[in-house]
């Protein structure tokens, strides 16, 4: 059996504001899809952030759906889970992925975490903010349990690993991931990433256009982007990575002051013969100049020729302040946070929230981030008596009695025929049945909202 691994399409994005990129991400999703039907694979799994947001535009819907009649067309089932960026917090909220459930997407949730898929186990968990890891964990280790009576098994999780995120920013670490599976199907790092973890292969396929300017780097230079056909007939996954052409050229060019007018006619050249407006990062070092001048120079020489162009001035007294502040080891905005609080604090799970909150009220998650610091407060000034009432994906939730209430993740549920006739059913409905526990939760938040509390109480 063999099937096609995707993630983080961003459809809908509209980088640097330019309706240009966000037509280039419809663009690419659709040569992905060409080349996906072109490999006649038997099915999709997408792995998160498929919108920009939860809120996609009409365009990035109908980019979808687009691709989606074409693949059912085609007989090629598709498999999805919410990343962060097109996940709802809010508890009972959809993703909007669930618009497509009547054209053949199965949407991997809370609710429905398990598909089978001829003889293979497909299951897996949207994704889950740092500061709520041990419900993660939890789901995890369910759904391992549920592998172990498979001959195959697929996990399918956006979350970021400690092995390939920068410090404190991931919301697992890799010693912490279930190890029975065949295949990981990761999203949420933009890189290409395929390493053997422990029975199968643990792959992220990276994002399917450039988000970041910072993309352009040596990781897409070897691997590009793309996605991965997977082949389950082997005792370990064997992988083919399919590399998908970008509709336009992104540079990241230094040019030394002191060789500018050699260098910039040369830029230009290059830039010239492609037939697509480029993006382009300039940065010009050295020397003694007015940043002012040289951008002039620059716009009269390339651009008309450049989609974008963000130049960046660095003459030698900015150099050695770099150098300066470099020798200081003065700290990023995210360690200064978690420096300061580590001091004063000494918790982790005080660190992982201010990073989630961080993360939320920088893109202007207002009420994402309120709802993380709901649940923060709820779990742990109730000691974790009240977390299943306040969380979406509490242990809880995952665990025991509930899970198979919830879920019908029950083993009788499972076994055997009964297991392929629920599981397997392309159109079984996407709702959340988490009971409303009312009266209790309603007691809790009127103590929450009328007390003042503080971080000062948790130490």
């Amino acid at each position: 059996m063999r099937f096609a691994h995707l993630s983080d399409s961003h459809l809908g994005y509209r980088q640097f504001g330019l309706l240009e990129r966000e037509n280039d991400f419809y663009d690419v999703f659709a040569r992905n899809i060409d080349k996906i039907i072109e490999k006649d694979v038997d099915f999709i799994i997408h792995s998160g952030d498929l919108f920009e947001n939860v809120r996609p535009s009409t365009e990035a819907l109908l980019a979808f759906q687009k691709a989606l009649l074409r693949l059912k067309e085609e007989k090629i089932s598709i498999y999805a889970i919410a990343g962060n960026h097109d996940s709802v917090l809010r508890k009972g909220a959809l993703p909007p992925q669930v618009l497509f459930k009547d054209l053949g997407l199965k949407l991997i949730s809370p609710d429905n975490p398990a598909y089978v898929e001829g003889a293979v186990l497909i299951c897996g968990i949207p994704y889950v903010a740092s500061s709520q890891k041990r419900a993660l964990i939890s789901a995890y280790n369910n759904l391992s349990k549920l592998a172990d009576k498979y001959l195959k098994s697929i996990l399918v999780s956006h979350q970021g690993i400690d092995k390939w995120m920068y410090k404190d920013s991931h919301e697992v670490e890799l010693a912490e991931m279930p190890k029975n599976f065949d295949y990981y199907a990761m999203g949420h790092i933009h890189n290409y990433i395929e390493e053997d973890f422990g029975k199968g292969k643990l792959v992220y396929p990276g994002s399917m256009e450039i988000w970041k300017t910072s993309e352009s780097n040596d990781n897409f230079r070897e691997h590009g982007k793309g996605f991965v056909v997977v082949d389950l007939s082997h005792d370990r996954p064997e992988l083919e990575r399919v590399k998908i052409k970008m509709p336009r050229e992104f540079y990241q060019e230094v040019i030394d002051y002191n060789k500018f007018s050699q260098r910039i006619h040369l830029l230009k050249e290059k830039i010239q013969s492609l037939d697509k407006q480029a993006m382009l990062d300039l940065t010009v070092v050295g020397g003694d100049f007015n940043s002012a001048d040289v951008y002039e120079l620059i716009q009269e020489a390339i651009g008309e020729d450049v989609l974008n162009l963000r130049p960046n001035f660095k003459p030698d007294k900015v150099l050695e302040e770099e150098r300066i502040i470099d020798e200081n080891k003065i700290l990023d905005p995210r360690a200064l946070l978690q420096k300061k609080l580590n001091e004063r604090y000494g918790r982790d799970e005080i660190n992982k929230l201010s990073i989630d909150l961080l993360d939320n009220l920088s893109v202007g998650r207002v009420d994402d981030a309120k709802i993380i610091s709901n649940r923060f407060y709820s779990e742990h000034y109730y000691n974790g008596e009240n977390l299943s009432n306040n969380l979406n994906y509490s242990e809880d939730y995952y665990n025991g009695e509930n899970l198979s209430n919830n879920l019908n993740y029950s083993e009788d549920y499972y076994n055997g025929e009964n297991l392929s006739n629920n599981l397997n059913d392309s159109t079984k409905e996407y709702k959340l049945n988490i009971e409303d526990k009312s009266s209790e939760k309603d007691s809790n938040n009127d103590k929450l909202k009328n007390k003042e509390i503080s971080l000062d109480d948790f130490q």
